[in-house]
């Protein structure tokens, strides 16, 4: 009895148990917003797989990686959710060139919804002098004069727009243009 109890218990983790697959993977050099389950949240862009985070990975903007990563199939979650991902190696880190503009949504709002509790803040956005701004606590966002004044009409207003930008380093971005 005791064997038979072991073979019903252990064969449903090796026929459903979880499967990694180690494979390499492209990063584009920015991250964007994606609308979450009940927030936003900034995640890589993968042309080649489904990972918006990297567990060990540490991404600068600005940079094309690839990476050679385990993929852990953890099944569909709630979310859509379906893979984990963890770094294996980075196998390159290429800077772009100074003429690469990319696109991306800044929406000033974390929550869908308006905030019960206290301490928790549902802005994207902190002033850290009269033209920068941090974004979801991951990248510097500049903004030049001749764009401040439409900048601060639309986030004071709760307001998300599409910019243009270009990388000024590791973790600072510029706004060239509106969408």
């Amino acid at each position: 009895m005791k064997k038979l109890y072991i073979i019903f218990f252990c064969i449903p983790i090796f026929v459903f148990g979880q499967q990694a697959v180690v494979k390499e993977i492209k990063i584009e050099p920015y991250m964007y917003t994606q609308n979450y389950e009940h927030f936003k949240r900034l995640v890589f862009e993968s042309p080649d797989s489904e990972a918006e985070f990297i567990d060990g990975f540490n991404f600068e903007w600005g940079y094309y990686y690839t990476l050679r990563v385990k993929e852990l199939d953890i099944g569909e979650l709630s979310d859509g959710t379906r893979y984990e991902y963890s770094l294996l190696k980075v196998i390159s880190k290429e800077k772009v060139s100074d003429t690469v503009i990319f696109r991306m949504f800044i929406d000033p709002l974390r929550y869908y919804h308006k905030l019960e509790e206290e301490g928790i803040s549902n802005y994207t956005l902190s002033q850290l002098n009269d033209s920068t701004y941090l974004y979801m606590d991951k990248v510097e966002i500049e903004i030049p004069h001749k764009f401040l004044e439409y900048f601060r009409k639309k986030t004071n207003n709760k307001i998300g727009f599409i910019g243009n930008f270009k990388f000024v380093n590791g973790k600072r971005i510029r706004l060239v243009s509106f969408r």
